[in-house]
Protein backbone atom coordinates (compact mmCIF):
# COMPACT_ATOMS: atom_id res chain seq x y z
CA UNK A 1 0.00 0.00 0.00
CA UNK A 2 1.04 3.69 -0.25
CA UNK A 3 2.82 4.72 2.17
CA UNK A 4 0.64 8.18 2.21
CA UNK A 5 -2.52 5.89 1.83
CA UNK A 6 -1.42 3.49 4.41
CA UNK A 7 -0.76 6.44 7.25
CA UNK A 8 -4.40 7.30 6.44
CA UNK A 9 -5.72 3.88 6.45
CA UNK A 10 -4.24 3.11 9.84
CA UNK A 11 -5.51 5.90 11.42
CA UNK A 12 -7.93 5.90 14.58
CA UNK A 13 -10.88 7.71 12.80
CA UNK A 14 -10.66 5.39 9.86
CA UNK A 15 -10.41 2.52 11.50
CA UNK A 16 -13.32 3.31 14.04
CA UNK A 17 -15.49 3.73 11.33
CA UNK A 18 -14.28 0.57 8.94
CA UNK A 19 -15.26 -1.33 12.42
CA UNK A 20 -18.95 0.22 12.70
CA UNK A 21 -19.49 -0.82 8.96
CA UNK A 22 -18.42 -4.25 9.12
CA UNK A 23 -20.61 -4.37 12.64
CA UNK A 24 -23.50 -3.14 10.94
CA UNK A 25 -22.96 -5.06 7.61
CA UNK A 26 -22.04 -8.06 9.68
CA UNK A 27 -25.71 -7.75 11.68
CA UNK A 28 -27.98 -7.50 8.78
CA UNK A 29 -26.19 -10.55 7.39
CA UNK A 30 -27.28 -12.64 10.32
CA UNK A 31 -30.29 -14.76 9.42
CA UNK A 32 -31.66 -15.93 12.91
CA UNK A 33 -32.30 -12.08 14.04
CA UNK A 34 -36.42 -11.81 15.23
CA UNK A 35 -37.43 -8.12 14.02
CA UNK A 36 -37.24 -7.14 17.68
CA UNK A 37 -33.47 -8.41 17.95
CA UNK A 38 -32.85 -6.58 14.72
CA UNK A 39 -34.33 -3.35 15.63
CA UNK A 40 -32.86 -3.04 19.11
CA UNK A 41 -29.28 -4.11 18.08
CA UNK A 42 -29.69 -2.28 14.75
CA UNK A 43 -30.10 0.81 16.79
CA UNK A 44 -26.99 0.26 18.67
CA UNK A 45 -25.00 -0.42 15.92
CA UNK A 46 -26.42 2.33 13.55
CA UNK A 47 -25.54 4.79 16.78
CA UNK A 48 -21.64 3.39 16.58
CA UNK A 49 -21.47 4.24 12.55
CA UNK A 50 -23.20 7.64 12.08
CA UNK A 51 -20.84 8.53 15.68
CA UNK A 52 -18.06 6.92 13.74
CA UNK A 53 -18.41 9.14 10.09
CA UNK A 54 -18.77 12.27 12.14
CA UNK A 55 -15.11 12.02 12.39
CA UNK A 56 -14.06 10.75 9.40
CA UNK A 57 -11.69 12.18 7.79
CA UNK A 58 -11.46 13.75 4.18
CA UNK A 59 -10.42 11.54 1.82
CA UNK A 60 -8.19 13.19 -1.33
CA UNK A 61 -8.07 11.18 -4.56
CA UNK A 62 -4.56 11.13 -5.70
CA UNK A 63 -5.18 7.68 -7.92
CA UNK A 64 -7.05 6.80 -11.00
CA UNK A 65 -10.19 8.64 -10.57
CA UNK A 66 -12.59 7.06 -13.24
CA UNK A 67 -11.70 3.35 -12.33
CA UNK A 68 -14.26 0.99 -12.51
CA UNK A 69 -13.31 -2.05 -10.19
CA UNK A 70 -14.30 -5.29 -11.27
CA UNK A 71 -16.62 -6.63 -8.40
CA UNK A 72 -16.85 -10.43 -8.92
CA UNK A 73 -19.77 -11.62 -7.06
CA UNK A 74 -20.58 -9.14 -5.22
CA UNK A 75 -23.91 -8.08 -6.53
CA UNK A 76 -25.46 -11.37 -6.68
CA UNK A 77 -24.60 -10.79 -3.07
CA UNK A 78 -26.42 -7.39 -2.67
CA UNK A 79 -29.52 -8.98 -4.54
CA UNK A 80 -29.48 -11.71 -1.69
CA UNK A 81 -28.72 -9.58 1.58
CA UNK A 82 -31.37 -7.28 -0.37
CA UNK A 83 -34.20 -10.06 -0.15
CA UNK A 84 -33.12 -10.99 3.61
CA UNK A 85 -33.52 -7.20 4.60
CA UNK A 86 -36.96 -6.95 3.23
CA UNK A 87 -37.76 -9.96 4.62
CA UNK A 88 -36.73 -8.72 8.32
CA UNK A 89 -38.96 -5.44 7.98
CA UNK A 90 -41.67 -6.61 5.72
CA UNK A 91 -44.05 -5.87 9.11
CA UNK A 92 -43.35 -2.45 10.12
CA UNK A 93 -40.87 0.18 9.93
CA UNK A 94 -42.56 2.59 8.06
CA UNK A 95 -42.16 6.04 9.28
CA UNK A 96 -42.90 9.25 8.46
CA UNK A 97 -40.18 11.86 7.66
CA UNK A 98 -39.09 15.14 5.81
CA UNK A 99 -36.73 15.06 3.35
CA UNK A 100 -34.93 18.41 4.60
CA UNK A 101 -35.80 19.20 8.15
CA UNK A 102 -34.06 22.64 7.88
CA UNK A 103 -35.58 23.99 4.10
CA UNK A 104 -36.71 27.32 4.51
CA UNK A 105 -39.76 26.20 2.63
CA UNK A 106 -43.20 23.84 4.40
CA UNK A 107 -42.63 20.47 3.03
CA UNK A 108 -44.67 17.47 3.27
CA UNK A 109 -43.83 14.61 4.96
CA UNK A 110 -42.96 11.33 3.09
CA UNK A 111 -43.23 7.79 4.17
CA UNK A 112 -39.79 6.46 5.06
CA UNK A 113 -39.26 2.39 5.23
CA UNK A 114 -36.55 1.00 7.07
CA UNK A 115 -36.24 -1.78 4.75
CA UNK A 116 -35.05 1.09 2.21
CA UNK A 117 -33.13 2.32 4.93
CA UNK A 118 -31.12 -0.73 6.04
CA UNK A 119 -31.16 -1.51 1.92
CA UNK A 120 -29.27 1.20 0.77
CA UNK A 121 -26.50 1.43 3.11
CA UNK A 122 -25.92 -2.09 2.91
CA UNK A 123 -25.30 -1.85 -0.62
CA UNK A 124 -23.07 1.41 -0.54
CA UNK A 125 -20.97 0.02 2.91
CA UNK A 126 -20.73 -3.16 1.41
CA UNK A 127 -19.48 -2.71 -2.03
CA UNK A 128 -16.89 0.05 -0.22
CA UNK A 129 -15.70 -2.28 2.39
CA UNK A 130 -15.12 -4.83 -0.82
CA UNK A 131 -12.91 -2.42 -3.12
CA UNK A 132 -11.07 -2.44 0.29
CA UNK A 133 -10.65 -5.68 1.91
CA UNK A 134 -11.11 -7.47 -1.45
CA UNK A 135 -9.79 -6.39 -4.06
CA UNK A 136 -7.27 -3.71 -1.89
CA UNK A 137 -5.28 -2.08 -4.66
CA UNK A 138 -4.01 1.40 -3.85
CA UNK A 139 -6.75 2.78 -6.14
CA UNK A 140 -9.47 0.39 -4.57
CA UNK A 141 -8.61 0.94 -1.09
CA UNK A 142 -8.27 5.04 -1.88
CA UNK A 143 -11.91 4.96 -3.82
CA UNK A 144 -13.44 3.02 -1.20
CA UNK A 145 -12.56 5.29 1.57
CA UNK A 146 -13.56 8.31 -0.51
CA UNK A 147 -16.88 6.62 -1.39
CA UNK A 148 -17.61 5.84 2.49
CA UNK A 149 -17.12 9.72 3.41
CA UNK A 150 -19.15 11.17 0.20
CA UNK A 151 -21.69 8.56 0.84
CA UNK A 152 -22.11 9.81 4.61
CA UNK A 153 -22.34 13.16 3.17
CA UNK A 154 -24.92 12.92 0.59
CA UNK A 155 -26.50 9.31 1.22
CA UNK A 156 -25.99 6.61 3.61
CA UNK A 157 -26.01 9.44 6.30
CA UNK A 158 -29.75 10.90 5.87
CA UNK A 159 -30.52 6.86 5.53
CA UNK A 160 -28.90 6.38 8.75
CA UNK A 161 -30.35 9.01 10.80
CA UNK A 162 -33.45 8.70 9.48
CA UNK A 163 -33.49 5.19 10.66
CA UNK A 164 -31.83 5.75 14.17
CA UNK A 165 -35.05 8.36 14.85
CA UNK A 166 -37.58 5.47 13.63
CA UNK A 167 -35.98 3.14 15.30
CA UNK A 168 -35.87 5.02 18.55
CA UNK A 169 -39.48 5.34 18.64
CA UNK A 170 -40.10 1.63 17.24
CA UNK A 171 -38.52 0.79 20.51
CA UNK A 172 -40.26 2.68 22.69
Amino acid sequence: MDKELEELFETYEVQRLLKAARGFISLLEKDNLSQGELIFRSRESLSELYAAALNFPEVPLRFNKDKDFEMGELDEELRKGNKNLINKVKDGGLYWEVFDPVFDKEEAPTLGWLGDDFSDMYNSLKSDLYKIDVIASNESIENGLWSIEFGFRVNWGHHCINALRALHFLAG
